[in-house]
């Protein structure tokens, strides 16, 4: 968030254009004035409000080897934010990863490492990207990656993420807080997913939140993110417990959105950090980058490097190998509270049958809620 007020002064028209200009959007798309596209298998999206990590990625894998596991022919669709291509790029299939970190992005080739067997498809239309995996191959559910704002692909089930010990984002709009679009935006929400919950946090305010944005009845779960293991990045992947390292002094380098949370991850074990660097979001790291930081490491004192996942696929590929340090991966796990309740919402949803009968053949038969009933023609009993 923008701190400086001759900043915020000089940024407050430019910031409720935008605002205005997000809030017009919805508006065209709830009237039904503009049109959402549609795929002919159930559409299952995972996003947020806010701007920074909430755990989207663990819980798209998790969901993904989940309905995969049910015997689902799961495909991801993602943006492939950053990525160093253009138009729609299949990144994996069942047999194998087609693409790199470069190409594909880091979160989209990080799912198809983590998922083997699950199709991931990138590409900025979701629409277009979702018709053309399905004119090649059988897909059964599709799983859209930080998709709440998405409106252009018609959904089944709406998924969002709440960050326990930031609900509302400042309760601003970016620059001046961490909403991507305003929190009467949660109305379209079908499941509210409130991460890093087992932190303390204030419940009464996100009872409250939910209570005044959603809709009635709708489901909330609580989750967090386990670190689970650390995996050497070298030739034998061997993972270890974190406690391997209690009470030793690390290192860590990170390019995600909340650093503070890896840290605080990797101090929750006893991990003493004698040397850390913050790059930005999504940084793809140079090998000059990379190799100052493992010197200045090793002058620290520091055992061992502690990354995240996502900053393991943007490393220069050999780094490992050539590092006076080892450098481990830390892998994160989604944990739910209320799993079987979770997955049961899910299962549903990816089994979704749609009737044949609407005017749109292959979309979704249901309308959301939150969608105009005057543009909408629902053909049967709601999912919901």
């Amino acid at each position: 968030m923008i701190q400086s007020p001759f900043t915020r002064a000089v940024l407050f028209v430019p910031a409720k254009l935008y605002e205005l200009g997000v809030r017009t959007r919805i508006a065209l798309y709830q009237s039904g004035y503009l049109k959402s596209g549609h795929l002919r298998s159930p559409v299952i999206s995972i996003g947020n409000l806010t701007v920074g990590g909430t755990g989207k990625t663990p819980l798209a894998a998790y969901l993904a080897r989940y309905l995969q596991g049910e015997g689902h022919e799961v495909a991801v669709l993602s943006r492939g934010y950053r990525r160093a291509s253009r138009g729609v790029v299949e990144v994996a299939n069942t047999e194998a990863i087609l693409s790199n970190p470069s190409t594909a992005g880091d979160e989209p080739f990080l799912l198809a490492s983590s998922c083997p067997g699950v199709r991931v498809v990138v590409g900025k239309k979701r629409v277009a990207a979702g018709k053309w995996i399905e004119d090649r191959a059988p897909v059964s559910v599709f799983l859209l990656d930080d998709g709440y704002q998405h409106l252009g692909l018609d959904r089944d089930l709406d998924l969002v993420l709440i960050d326990a010990s930031d609900p509302v984002g400042g309760a601003r709009m970016v620059p001046f807080g961490r909403l991507r679009e305003p929190l009467t935006s949660l109305r379209r929400a079908d499941a509210v997913i409130v991460t890093r919950s087992d932190e303390a946090f204030d419940q009464a305010e996100v009872r409250r939140l939910i209570s005044q944005y959603c809709r009635a009845g709708t489901p909330v779960f609580y989750a967090y993110h386990d670190l689970t293991s650390l995996r050497r990045l070298d030739e034998s992947n061997a993972r270890v417990s974190p406690m391997v390292f209690s009470r030793r002094p690390v290192a860590m380098i990170s390019g995600v959105a909340r650093p503070e949370r890896f840290l605080a991850d990797l101090e929750h074990f006893g991990m003493s950090v004698v040397f850390r660097r913050r790059f930005r979001d999504h940084h793809r790291y140079l090998r000059e980058e990379v190799s100052a930081f493992v010197e200045a490491a090793e002058a620290a004192g520091a055992e061992a490097i502690l990354t995240t996942e996502k900053d393991a696929v943007n490393l220069p590929e050999d780094i490992a190998t050539s590092s006076i340090l080892p450098i481990y991966v830390a892998e994160i796990a989604f944990r739910c509270e209320e799993e079987v309740a979770l997955k049961s919402l899910v299962l549903r949803a990816a089994r979704h049958s749609r009737c044949g009968l609407c005017p749109r053949a292959g979309s979704n038969p249901h309308p959301p809620p939150w969608r105009s009933p005057a543009k909408s023609r629902p053909c049967g009993p709601a999912l919901r």
